[in-house]
């Protein structure tokens, strides 16, 4: 499928979700499924980028899920912005402000340097 090419060829893969009845919604759960399959998930490098701080349930279960696949989870950097229940326009002016430009900046670059690392 284009998704398990599309990870395989991947330096790193990043993942963000909404929660779901304090887990991870069924699509992407069955996605992650797929990867299961063959090797793409093993030991590639992967990090968790939230648009609510209150996504507890979701982000710790979704870490679960992609380390039992054995995915490399890059945990030194949590990239939460809240965003849930903004607007677009609203969204656009969060993700426009230096505090948000900068942390997204910081936790790219970490996680790039991680993937460097391997």
């Amino acid at each position: 499928s284009a998704l398990i090419d599309a990870v395989a060829a991947a330096d790193g893969v990043i993942v963000s979700c909404p929660e779901y009845a304090h887990g991870v919604p069924g699509g992407l759960k069955n996605a992650l499924d797929w990867l299961v399959s063959r090797d793409a998930a093993v030991a590639k490098p992967a990090m968790l980028v939230h648009a609510s701080p209150r996504s507890l349930f979701a982000r710790a279960a979704l870490a679960e899920i992609m380390r039992t696949m054995s995915f490399a989870l890059f945990e030194d950097t949590a990239l939460e912005i809240a965003l849930l229940g903004k607007k677009p326009p609203e969204v656009d002016r969060i993700l426009s402000e230096p505090a948000s430009q900068l942390a997204m900046h910081n936790a790219i670059s970490a996680f790039a340097d991680f993937i460097r690392s391997r």
